[in-house]
C-alpha cells in the first residue's frame, strides 16, 4: 500500500513511522526543509499526561472579558473578518462548560498513555538496533503549581479523575512543592504558591530534535521525505483519493493522511469537507540554563500560564493564547511577556535575557481540546490526523500508531470514535 501523508511536524513523522512499521510505502511531504521546523519547533516541552483537559472551561469567557486590552493577556482574541473564525468560536465557547471539559479527559489520556506506550517502544527498538538518537529528555515529572487554593482544589478534584484512568499526581503543599524544586524558592517566600501537583511519570523533551530523528529513523525503514514541497491539492478520481499535487510534481497513492496542522483546514475546503481546527498562536522563549539554578523538574505556572523545561544545557519557556487567524508576526510586546512571567517566577536563576531567542507559533486547535483522527467520509481512502492543539507532543505517537492501525488494518490500539470530526 502507498500512503501520503502530509506534514512532518510530530504528528505526521509518528504517523509516517507507524505506517512504514506495518509494510506501507510511505512518501512524508513537507513544505519546510526538514521535519518539526513548524508548530513542534520550539514548544514547551512537555510531554503531559496530567494536562489534557481542554482550555474550553467555565472560567474562560470571564478571563477574556478581564484581558482585553493587555499585551500580556495569556489568552487574546483578535476579531477578524473570517466566518471560519467564528464558527470556531461560538462552538468554543459552547464548551466552555465544566461537564464539557470533563467529557474530553478520558480519550485525551488513553492516547497520551498510548503515547508513552509508543515512545518506549521506540526507544527499545533503537537500543536494539543500536541507533539511538538524544532529544533532551528529562524524565523528572511534570509540577503544576498554584497561586490560589480554589485552582488547587478544582486542579486535584480533576486529579482523582485522571488517578481513576491511570495517572496518578500527588498533592503538593508549598513546602514540598519547593523540596521538589528548589528553583520555586523565592516564590515560595513571596507567597505566590498555595500548592502544587506533581506527576512523576510525565516527561519533558524536545519535540524538534525527536521530529528530525524519528524522521531520520523511518527514512531508514523506506519512508520518503520531499521537502520543501506545498501541497497544491488532494487528487480525487471517483470518490477516491488517489494521490496530491505538490510543488515538486503529483505523488500517488492508494491513501492520503492529512496531518497538515493549521494548513488542515485549506486542504480540505476544496473538497467540500470542514476541518474544525484554527490557530491559536502561541509564543516561547529559549534561554541558556544558568548554571547552578535552573529547575530540573518541568513546570507549570498555574497563575502566569507558562511552562517551563529543561531541555539540556537550554531553558524553554511558553505561553500565551492568540486567536487571531495565520499570522505569524512575532509582537515584541507578546514574546516579551513570557520572559518577564519566567523571570517574575525564577528571579534568582539570573537567566542571561540579552541570550533569549524568542519564536512563536500557530497550535492547530478544535473547539473542544481533541485533535480529529480518522476516517474522512465520503473519501474511503483519505484520512485526518491534526488539530491537537498544545498536545501534540503528548498525543502526537499515540495519533500516529492508532491511525496506523485503521488504514492497515490492524488490530486497533484504542476506539478512534471520540476523536471522529462527526462529534463537530
Amino acid at each position: 500500500m502507498k500512503v501520503a501523508v502530509i506534514g512532518a511536524g510530530i504528528v505526521g513523522v509518528a504517523t509516517a513511522y507507524e505506517l512504514a512499521l506495518r509494510g506501507a510505502e510511505v512518501t512524508l511531504i513537507e513544505e519546510r526543509e526538514g521535519a518539526g521546523l513548524g508548530t513542534s519547533f520550539a514548544n514547551g516541552g512537555q510531554m503531559s499526561a496530567c494536562e489534557v483537559a481542554p482550555w474550553a472551561g467555565p472560567e474562560i469567557p470571564g478571563l477574556i472579558v478581564r484581558w482585553l486590552g493587555r499585551d500580556d493577556a495569556p489568552f487574546r482574541l483578535r476579531p477578524k473578518m473570517d466566518p471560519e473564525q467564528w464558527y470556531w468560536l461560538l462552538r468554543f465557547l459552547m464548551r466552555c462548560r465544566a461537564s464539557a471539559r470533563r467529557e474530553r479527559i478520558p480519550p485525551n489520556l488513553e492516547l497520551a498513555l498510548l503515547t508513552r506506550a509508543r515512545m518506549a517502544a521506540y526507544e527499545a527498538d533503537f537500543r536494539d538496533a543500536a541507533k539511538s538518537f538524544a532529544f533532551d529528555r528529562r524524565d523528572k515529572g511534570i509540577l503544576r503549581v498554584f497561586s490560589t487554593a480554589h485552582g488547587l482544589r478544582e486542579a486535584a478534584a480533576e486529579s482523582e479523575t485522571m488517578a481513576r484512568l491511570g495517572v496518578e499526581q500527588q498533592l503538593l503543599t508549598p513546602a514540598q512543592c519547593v523540596e521538589l524544586e528548589p528553583a520555586l524558592v523565592s516564590a515560595l517566600q513571596r507567597g505566590e504558591i498555595t500548592g502544587g501537583l506533581h506527576s512523576p511519570t510525565d516527561a519533558s523533551g524536545d519535540a524538534h530534535l525527536f521530529s528530525k530523528g524519528l524522521a531520520a529513523a523511518a527514512a531508514e525503514r523506506g519512508v520518503v521525505l520531499l521537502t520543501g514541497a506545498t501541497v497544491a491539492d488532494i487528487i480525487i478520481r471517483a470518490g477516491r483519493a488517489c494521490g496530491v499535487t505538490t510543488s515538486h510534481g503529483p505523488v500517488d497513492a492508494d491513501a492520503v493522511v492529512v496531518a497538515a496542522g493549521t494548513g488542515t483546514a485549506a486542504l480540505l475546503k476544496p473538497l467540500g469537507l470542514r476541518s474544525w481546527i484554527y490557530p491559536v498562536k502561541g509564543y516561547s522563549v529559549t534561554l541558556p540554563a544558568p548554571e547552578g539554578n535552573a529547575p530540573e523538574v518541568s513546570i507549570t505556572d498555574e497563575a502566569r500560564k507558562i511552562v517551563i523545561s529543561r531541555l539540556g544545557n537550554r531553558l524553554r519557556a511558553a505561553g500565551q493564547a492568540e486567536v487571531g487567524g495565520y499570522d505569524l508576526t512575532l509582537e515584541p510586546a507578546r514574546a516579551a511577556s513570557v520572559l518577564s512571567a519566567l523571570t517574575s517566577l525564577l528571579p534568582q536563576a539570573g537567566v542571561a535575557a540579552d541570550a533569549a531567542e524568542f519564536w512563536c507559533g500557530l497550535r492547530p486547535m478544535t473547539p473542544d481540546g481533541s485533535p480529529v483522527i480518522g476516517r474522512l467520509e465520503p473519501f474511503s481512502n483519505l484520512f485526518i490526523n491534526s488539530g491537537h492543539g498544545t498536545l501534540g507532543w503528548t498525543l502526537g505517537a499515540g495519533s500516529g500508531a492508532a491511525l496506523a492501525d485503521l488504514i492497515c488494518d490492524s488490530a486497533p490500539q484504542l476506539s478512534l470514535s471520540p476523536f471522529s470530526i462527526k462529534r463537530f
